[in-house]
Parts: structure tokens; sequence; C-alpha cells
């Protein structure tokens, strides 16, 4: 079993799609897999990966000083089962999806920058709030520094990060190998999908969507919605073509 699931991996990875106009494309409603609960599952989650048939999410958690924890998520009935270790099949998505560059077309990447700057210190609330000179507070008296990484797809935003460690994946994930497609969460937390000729698709029916995630078939995509504390929405939503 195991080596053909690896098999169908490679496969999915190595039939190259055509590539999308992200305009023809339509997005169904976004329809609930089940209700993540992360005071049962340990950590936090970093990881979240189709399988090649599409039946199947694996979403990983970590914490520190531990292993990673896996779950396997079967889409058709929202069942979370505990997995012994990390699948090949969601180590190889992840590795696709979280990369710099686009699967199957290693010309197309993000680019990153990153931004040092000095920050001034607070000032008194009796300061230019009021009119008056910049008056700096003895308590903070040193500058501060603040470091900003972003993320940037033929000049389009696709993440940024404010003095946090950036997480590849976290904001975008490509689409099927060779489609030159990549989804990921826009202003206003809303999921976009854009193509290689930087047409962008803006899904109004889907916000505050995190770790996108495009499935190898190119007909589905998977995402995170927090809906309390240590509570997220494990969502899909069904990608077709526009008919005219």
């Amino acid at each position: 079993m195991r080596f053909l699931l690896i098999a169908a991996l490679l496969v999915a990875q190595d039939a190259a799609s055509p590539a999308i106009d992200v305009s023809q494309l339509t997005v169904s409603p976004p329809a609930l897999v089940c209700e993540i609960d992360m005071n049962q599952l340990k950590g936090e989650l970093r990881r979240l990966s189709w399988s090649p048939d599409a039946r199947n999410i694996h979403l990983q958690t970590a914490e520190p000083g531990a292993a990673p924890h896996d779950y396997i998520v079967t889409v058709m009935d929202g069942v979370i089962s505990l997995a012994f270790g990390e699948p090949e099949w969601a180590a190889g998505y992840w590795a696709m999806k979280s990369d710099l560059g686009a699967p199957g077309l290693p010309s197309l990447r993000l680019d990153v920058q990153q931004d040092n700057r000095r920050t001034r210190p607070t000032p008194f609330t009796g300061g230019t709030a009021n009119g008056g000179a910049y008056t700096p507070d003895v308590r903070n008296p040193v500058d501060a520094f603040e470091s900003e990484v972003t993320l940037r797809l033929l000049g389009v935003m696709i993440g940024s990060w404010l003095n946090g460690a950036p997480m590849a994946g976290e904001t975008f994930g490509w689409g099927p190998a060779g489609s030159g497609a990549i989804v990921f969460v826009g202003r206003g937390d809303r999921m976009t999908l854009m193509d290689q000729e930087a047409r962008r698709k803006v899904i109004g029916t889907i916000k505050g969507a995190w770790m996108p995630a495009w499935s190898s078939d190119g007909k589905h995509l998977a995402f995170l919605q927090k809906s309390g504390k240590k509570r997220y929405r494990l969502m899909t939503a069904a990608v077709g073509r526009a008919t005219i």
C-alpha cells in the first residue's frame, strides 16, 4: 500500500497541468469538513496537505520540545484519525505547496524581501498628539527595531510577517504542477486565486482563510478558519470552469 501511495503521488506531480486562467474558474460556497479543537489535538497547527486522490487531508501540529503530531481527516465524513508519522504523500505535497518556486515552472518564483527599520520611542500623550513637540518616553529612551518579511509574486503581495518567523505555506499554496496558478490570502483576509499572467480572482464567499491548499487535481481548495479560542473549522470548496 505504501508503494502504491508513493507512486500515485509521483504520477500526480509529474503529470503537468495546462496553464490555468483563473478568470475562467468558478469556486463553490465553502463546505465544512470538521471542527478542530486544539485542546484535543496537541500543539499548534503547522501543516495542511491534500492526498493525491483528494479524499484525505493531513494535518500536522507541533509543540516546543516534542515531535510533531500527525492526523488524517477523511474529507467525505470529517473523521479525524491519529497517524503514526507524516505520510510520504503529505510530505511531498507540503514540499510542493510551500516552495518558493511554482511546481513545474521553476522560472515562476516568489520574491522574498526583508526590511529592518528603526522605530521611534513612544511619545508621551502630551507630545505631538496635542500639538506639542515630540517628547521621548524616558521609560523607553532607546529606539526599537522591527523586521518585516514580505513575499510577492509578479509584484503582488502574497504574505507578510512583522517581527515574527515566516512560516512556509501559511498564506499561500501553489496550484497543480505546470498550471502557474496560486491561491493566497489577500487584502481583507479574502482568499484569492492568481495565475502566471497576474490575473486575479477574489473569492467573495471566503473570508478569514488560513493555510490555503489547492489539491493536485486542481478541483478542490482546502483552508482553515478560526472559530474560537483554540478552535478551527476545516473547510473545502470545489473549483470548476465557467461555462459560456
